[in-house]
This record gives C-alpha cells, sequence and structure tokens, in this order.
C-alpha cells in the first residue's frame, strides 16, 4: 500500500491511473468540482477506466472517492496549522519524539528509495557539464547545500532564482550536456513546470527529489528521488531530504575516486596556506 492519502487497498495501477493519481495529488480542489467525464477527458482516458479507479483505490464508485478529496481539503493545515499538530502529537511533540518521526520518514525513503536511480543521478552530476539546481520554499536550503557539497568535486553548480522572468536569462544557455535538478516533493511548482518542458525540448538529463510515488516524468531523461516527508498535515522537515542528498554526495564522490580526493585535498592546502589571513 502507497502513502497517497487517498489509496486504501494495495493495488497495481496502471499507466493511465498513476497520471490520474498525480492529476489528483496536484489539483485536488479543481477535482472535487469535476464530473466523472470531465476527469475522463482532462487525462485524455474514459468514464469506466475512472470508475475503476475509483474501486482500486478501496471505493465504491466515483462520488465517495470525490467525498474523501473533499474531506482532505477541509482538514488540511496551514503552515501554523501542520505544526501546533506535529506539536500535539503524541509521538512528535517532544524533541526526542519529534526526531524518532524524522528517523521514521527517512526508514521510508528507504523503503520506496531506488538505488539504481541514486547510482544513475550520481553518474549524472559527474558527467555533467553545468549543473543547475532549483528549488523554492523551504527547499532552497536542499538547492543550497547541494550547491556547496557538488562544488567542492570542482563541478560548475548554479543555484536558479526560485521566481520571475529571471530564469530564463539562465534557461537561455542550457545545453543538452548540463544537467538540471529540481525540488519538487508533493507538488510542481510553475517555474519547475516550466523548467521541466524546456528540458524535454533540449534533451538535457534532470533529477528531480519528490515525494511522488508514480511519476510520469519522461524516465529517458528525468531521475526521481523519491523522498517521504510525513503525512500531508504534518510539520514537514528536511531529515529525509538532507539524508538522501548526502548519499547521493558520497556516492558521487566514491564514482569519481581519486579526482575526488584531488580536489579536497587542494581545498585543504589552500585553508591552510591562507589560514593566517583567514582563520579557519
Amino acid at each position: 500500500m502507497t502513502d497517497v492519502y487517498f489509496i486504501q487497498t494495495d493495488a497495481d495501477f496502471t499507466k493511465t491511473e498513476k497520471k490520474l493519481i498525480n492529476f489528483i495529488i496536484a489539483n485536488p480542489a479543481q477535482f472535487i468540482r469535476m464530473t466523472i467525464g470531465d476527469v475522463a477527458r482532462t487525462i485524455g482516458s474514459s468514464e469506466p477506466t475512472v470508475s475503476r479507479f475509483a474501486r482500486h483505490c478501496g471505493y465504491s464508485d466515483f462520488k465517495e472517492l470525490k467525498h474523501r478529496i473533499c474531506t482532505h481539503l477541509t482538514e488540511e493545515n496551514p503552515p501554523a496549522g501542520k505544526l501546533n499538530f506535529t506539536l500535539e502529537s503524541g509521538d512528535s511533540g517532544t524533541p526526542c519524539g519529534f526526531l524518532r518521526r524524522q528517523q521514521y520518514c527517512i526508514e521510508k525513503t528507504l523503503e520506496f528509495l531506488d538505488s539504481a536511480a541514486l547510482d544513475n543521478a550520481a553518474r549524472a552530476i559527474g558527467e555533467a557539464e553545468n549543473i543547475y539546481i532549483y528549488a523554492k520554499g523551504a527547499a532552497v536550503s536542499m538547492g543550497e547545500l547541494l550547491r556547496f557539497r557538488v562544488s567542492r568535486f570542482g563541478k560548475r553548480t548554479i543555484l536558479l532564482p526560485s521566481g520571475s522572468s529571471e530564469l530564463f536569462e539562465y534557461m537561455n544557455f542550457f545545453t543538452e550536456k548540463d544537467l538540471l535538478i529540481l525540488f519538487g516533493f508533493q507538488k510542481t511548482s510553475r517555474e519547475a513546470q516550466v523548467l521541466l518542458d524546456y528540458q524535454k525540448k533540449i534533451r538535457c538529463r534532470c533529477i528531480f527529489f519528490t515525494s511522488r510515488l508514480y511519476s510520469t516524468l519522461d524516465p529517458e531523461t528525468v531521475i526521481p528521488l523519491y523522498v517521504y516527508r510525513g503525512e500531508p498535515s504534518e510539520y514537514h522537515s528536511m531529515a529525509a531530504p538532507a539524508a538522501v542528498l548526502d548519499a547521493l554526495v558520497v556516492l558521487l564522490g566514491a564514482q569519481m575516486g581519486a579526482q575526488s580526493s584531488e580536489y579536497l585535498e587542494n581545498l585543504y592546502r589552500l585553508k591552510e596556506h591562507y589560514k593566517a589571513e583567514i582563520p579557519r
């Protein structure tokens, strides 16, 4: 069974059903206002397919599925509510309990993490001519951490602006030899959607940190790295994304071998040489 909040039974979903799952996650408010025909037309499918999907999720019909989505929307917390919910939780309301919860998030991430995808992601970083990182909101902290770590291995790494048309100033220089790294988690921002669309056109590779189990991204150019950050009503920490990020960096260092050690040794000698002028 997945951690998608509206799926109640164990089931193998078709490609079309996975597309529908992603549509609901990204557009729940729009979904509950749509008829079964509207949904079918939106995802390019048929009404019987949507009806079967509702039953696969564990509901008697499409109407009951919509009711579950509607209930979730009314219960979904704003940021302050998520923090209060976490503080009032028996398991996460204390510092030790919260840390144990983050341990669970990392274990859940490990359960679904594709080790081959992690290998491919590290290899893509090592082979890229330039690396562009996009993150928004709290995820900017992850983007900055990854930029810092990867730059130490001699890779030219650029953290993209989180919004506005300034993005186009950087996109204009993307080539198929470059790598785009996105932090999207549960939702994909409009900026990230634009970056994905352009990435697909120029055929540069992409690493996508996501909390969505089902992806409709192009498997030939996009490498999804799954992270579990908790339930929708909870405070979402960056413990699991940071753990996957550091695992990726360690794997990159291992793949680069002596070259990565050389860059780090040079950095150490540089700091030692100037430690009188700039104390460490």
